[in-house]
């Protein structure tokens, strides 16, 4: 579980604000359809989970309108966001396929300490030439 200050936010929680962050939410209203689609949940499911969300203060949310990440939203998505992308980016590097690193890439973010990231792009950057000691 991550905290932000004293309030936690689960795993389930993340993946949300991971996909309004991956669909613009900094800058930009994000449709519940659209989560929903993105994440294979129920328009209703998300509806709920963007009330506790804004309840908690990490997202903006206008019923029919949508949401946009608060400050707080951001600095929890925008880490996760971004181990996703190193992850995957080690994946299809290692000729796994984007559909299946992307998938991949979600499950391990969770699994995997800040320290296995790092050495899983370095290990992966070294063996296809772009790291230090070829």
């Amino acid at each position: 579980m991550t905290y932000t200050g004293s309030r936690p936010i689960s795993p389930s929680l993340q993946e949300y604000l991971t996909a309004i962050y991956k669909r613009g939410g900094l800058n930009s209203w994000v449709r519940t359809t659209d989560v929903a689609a993105d994440l294979g949940m129920t328009p209703a499911s998300v509806t709920e989970a963007f009330r506790k969300l804004a309840a908690l203060g990490y997202i903006d949310y206008i019923p029919y309108r949508g949401v946009k990440l608060t400050e707080s939203g951001a600095s929890v998505a925008e880490p996760i966001v971004r181990r996703e992308m190193q992850i995957r980016s080690a994946l299809i590097t290692m000729g796994i396929s984007e559909a299946e690193s992307e998938r991949l890439a979600c499950m391990l973010e969770h699994a995997m300490s800040d320290e296995a990231v790092e050495k899983l792009s370095d290990f992966v950057k070294r063996c296809s030439g772009g790291g230090h000691g070829q």
